[in-house]
């Protein structure tokens, strides 16, 4: 069985997935179900999802919870760096569209632009987690995936620490710039 850290990587595992399914519709992992999808063991979850059953530990969600990391402790066993850089990527571009369509009105949401930005800079430390301290390049075993393997044949920079640090970087200032224009 599948073992993901937090509820939340099972979930972005299974969106994943699907967008690497050409035959398989690109839609968002469904909610959690207590009792139809999600089922409680004596220490864990089992979240059945379209990519198979995914075992979630309850000290591994607490603990990521604690600490406020969605993505959870530890290095990633079901996303590899590439596809971690992807999706900091797609969450940077989701970001990017509600930011620029965000006014400030009473009606607006201003949580999605905020949650976007924040799961883009999260999604880059998990790839950033892949990488040794004294490496500028990702070790091949840190790409494992036919659909990160691919990405990287179209983007060889995607896993550079100098890429992932300006996209860290990019994505903490234009979420601390929105923030502060719209905290006032």
């Amino acid at each position: 069985m599948l073992t993901a850290r937090t509820l939340t990587e099972a979930q972005v595992y299974e969106s994943v997935l699907t967008a690497a399914d050409e035959s398989a519709p690109a839609v968002p992992a469904p909610d959690l179900q207590p009792g139809v999808n999600l089922v409680e063991g004596e220490t864990s979850w089992t979240y059945h999802s379209t990519a198979g059953a995914i075992e979630v530990a309850y000290e591994s969600e607490s603990a990521a919870r604690k600490l406020g990391l969605p993505f959870g402790l530890g290095v990633s066993t079901l996303l590899d760096a590439a596809q971690w850089a992807i999706l900091a990527s797609t969450f940077g571009r989701r970001a990017l569209t509600a930011d620029m369509s965000y006014t400030g009105q009473p009606d607006q949401d201003r949580s999605i632009v905020e949650l976007n930005w924040e799961y883009a800079a999260y999604a880059v430390r998990e790839a950033l987690k892949f990488l040794p301290e004294d490496a500028d390049q990702m070790p091949d075993s840190a790409i494992w995936s036919d659909f990160g393997r691919q990405a990287l044949v179209e983007s060889p920079q995607l896993v550079h620490r100098a890429k992932l640090v300006d996209d860290l970087q990019y994505y903490e200032g234009t979420l601390d710039d929105f923030r502060a224009l719209y905290n006032s």
